[in-house]
């Protein structure tokens, strides 16, 4: 996670340059961001659930039914979703 931090505290000042190198650099701020809230979202969870495996937590934990949400870019933030998943079902 350290790495996506830094890399990410680091790629304002290589978003530059004209039309097709400022769409791949924006392209790459993007996959960035993802995987800045990908791994702490998965870093939050102590569960192993789905595709979602922890060889330190290799159990799924049934009192874990909501999932995580994540968000911010300076900083990345990580909370669980409101409500169950049976609310969720119900109200489809």
């Amino acid at each position: 996670m350290t790495a996506l931090d830094e890399a990410w505290s680091g790629a304002a000042d290589l978003l530059g340059g004209t039309e097709r190198e400022l769409l791949q650099a924006r392209s790459a701020a993007a996959m960035l961001a993802v995987a800045r809230w990908a791994t702490h979202s998965a870093l939050a969870r102590t569960e192993t659930r789905g595709m979602h495996v922890r060889t330190d937590l290799p159990d799924a934990d049934p009192a874990q039914t909501r999932r995580p949400l994540s968000g911010g870019l300076g900083e990345v933030w990580v909370r669980p979703e409101r409500g169950t998943a049976e609310a969720r079902t119900v109200a489809s």
